[in-house]
């Protein structure tokens, strides 16, 4: 009797662990493939790669700092996401140097965000930080 109680315990709980659904958040993935300055450094073009479960969408922020001398050059942006296929799609989004601030020039940035993707009954919440060169 004991032996059969914790057979059905265990089995139990295996089920409980398969219909569990797992985290959209294991699935997600974003990666900075390129960055590219727009109007003479007052604004860059972000292309992302990203890949999420199918049937989410929605948007990143995009936010790009590049040291110029002592000072940060700051802009930020956004980029849409249609609709998630599970497969990687290329996303190009565009940010913008603050008002009064300063340019951003070809060479090394920061380029960081976080992604709002949802469907009917669920939300995933990636994040993204890439050390990427921004071209011409």
């Amino acid at each position: 009797m004991r032996r059969s109680t914790a057979t059905i315990a265990l089995l139990g709980l295996s089920l409980f662990v398969l219909l569990t659904p797992s985290p959209a958040s294991a699935a997600s993935t974003v990666e900075v493939t390129s960055a590219t300055l727009v109007a003479r450094g007052v604004a860059v073009d972000v292309t992302l790669t990203v890949t999420c479960d199918p049937g989410l969408s929605g948007a990143t922020e995009l936010i790009i700092r590049q040291r110029s001398g002592n000072r940060v050059a700051y802009a930020s942006g956004w980029a849409p996401l249609n609709l998630c296929t599970g497969e990687p799609q290329v996303v190009t989004g565009r940010a913008w140097v603050e008002g009064g601030g300063l340019v951003l020039k070809p060479g090394v940035a920061l380029i960081s965000g976080g992604f709002e993707l949802c469907g009917q009954d669920m939300c995933d919440y990636p994040h993204f930080e890439d050390e990427v060169r921004i071209t011409r």
